[in-house]
């Protein structure tokens, strides 16, 4: 009596299989990710528009992804915006607005529109991409109209840093740099050499402009309640399900939770209470991370994090009462442009992070000048007893349908199982009948 386990990857389905024999069992592999380059060289800074790795970036950072799965880039070093539309097996890269090699302030449609160091992007649910114009302190908005891209500047007066709160150019920033959007169309900040974290908020056709959490100019390591809470060049923002944000603080490499109650904003922080440079695992107060940079959250809420001066990617999951951290990519102080699975990819300085509706991550891995995929290899588990089998495999990501035949040969037909499937907790169970001859399944999406 045997059992075999195999795990197999294709860019738009990812195949999980189970040979099953009556009566025996062998432990599957644990879920990790596999790391593959969609575009850019690595290695070769430059610019250029194409497919695949005939594109080129100059120290890509933030990415966001709308709701027909193109991916959004801030070309920071090339001053640009940058689209990468999936066509098939293929990405297409595209310049949405901006001019390569440019750096200024002028809002206009498309390539009249300059920026200086863009960093954070988000997607509101119009369609409106929102930047935090990293060098210029502004916050622009690129709203599509058509084939093209209007650009204007919603808050803040390039050339001009400070901490006024206000209405649109009334309101100061100093080097913003991660950006979000609620699902309301609130847009949150993480000002970043203000060491707070802020909000613009539409009233009409204006932005109001307003200090939700730090001290301006005032950095530390405190929670608390509004400006009673302390940040240390707040780098990474994600709006959560919840209602509340999530922030990478990169000075005290640290994760901090922000979230609405009576009286305003109270900041917690959610994983390395010490502040300690590392790159330890385990509940998420005593893990340690070196200079964490971009997050995200999936649907599941669970949180992934671009420890960018590890090189590594991070995943925090939550226990019911706190958090636990792990690694899923790269290796903590290994640099390098390495496409594989778990630790065998290697990353260099990653920054940006997006997670899409299947699980999949994408990664600015922005000193390779590259964009990263990160999918998830889902592996299925079988118990088997006298008289039961029992298969399961986690809930998330969703869209698979397990499937089950007699054979592996290439002219094998396979089942679709639609009975017997149930949710236990986090994880999907199929059970049936043990019986006497041999049985494959497997996941597909």
């Amino acid at each position: 009596m045997h059992v075999a386990a195999k795990t197999g990857i294709a860019r738009v389905v990812w195949l999980s299989v189970l040979f099953i024999w009556w009566g025996y069992l062998v432990p599957a592999p644990a879920q990790t990710y596999y790391f593959t380059t969609i575009a850019g060289q690595a290695g070769v800074p430059g610019y250029a528009d194409g497919t695949n790795n005939q594109a080129q970036f100059n120290r890509p950072s933030e990415v966001t992804l709308d709701a027909a799965g193109a991916l959004y880039v801030a070309d920071t070093l090339n001053n640009t915006i940058r689209k990468l539309t999936p066509v098939g097996h293929d990405w297409v890269v595209s310049t949405v607005a901006g001019l390569p090699g440019v750096i200024g302030s002028q809002d206009g449609a498309t390539n009249q529109a300059e920026f200086y160091r863009p960093n954070g992007i988000a997607q509101d649910a119009a369609g409106n991409l929102f930047i935090a114009d990293h060098n210029n302190d502004t916050l622009r908005k690129l709203a599509p109209t058509g084939a093209t891209w209007i650009v204007s500047t919603i808050a803040g007066l390039a050339g001009t840093s400070g901490t006024n709160d206000g209405f649109n150019t009334n309101a100061l920033f100093r080097i913003p740099t991660g950006i979000t959007v609620d699902t309301n169309g609130n847009i949150f900040v993480a000002d970043t050499a203000n060491q707070s974290i802020r909000k613009a908020a539409a009233v009409g056709t204006d932005w109001s402009v307003t200090t939700i959490a730090g001290a301006p100019m005032d950095y530390g390591f405190q929670d608390g309640l509004n400006d009673a809470a302390l940040f240390d060049y707040p780098y990474g923002i994600a709006s959560g399900p919840d209602d509340a944000l999530y922030v990478t603080d990169a000075g005290n490499n640290a994760l901090r939770r922000i979230a609405p109650v009576t009286g305003g904003w109270r900041t917690t922080t959610i994983a390395n209470s010490s502040g300690n440079i590392g790159h330890s695992d385990g509940a998420a107060l005593q893990a340690t991370f070196n200079t964490p940079n971009g997050l995200i959250l999936d649907s599941a809420t669970n949180i992934f994090v671009t420890d960018q001066s590890n090189d590594t990617i991070r995943k925090l999951t939550y226990n019911g009462r706190g958090w636990d951290v792990s690694t899923i990519g790269g290796v903590a102080g290994v640099r390098g442009a390495r496409d594989g699975a778990g630790t065998n990819a290697l990353f260099y300085l990653p920054w940006g992070i997006a997670v899409d509706r299947a699980g999949a991550l994408y990664i600015a891995d922005a000193y390779n000048h590259t964009i990263r995929r990160g999918v998830p290899l889902i592996t299925l588990q079988v118990a088997v007893s006298a008289s039961q089998l029992t298969v399961t495999w986690p809930a998330s990501p969703a869209g698979f349908t397990l499937e089950s035949s007699p054979s592996l040969s290439a002219g094998a037909t396979w089942i679709a199982i639609t009975d017997g499937i149930v949710l236990v907790g986090n994880q999907y169970q199929f059970t049936a009948p043990a019986s006497g001859w041999a049985m494959y399944y497997r996941l597909k999406r």
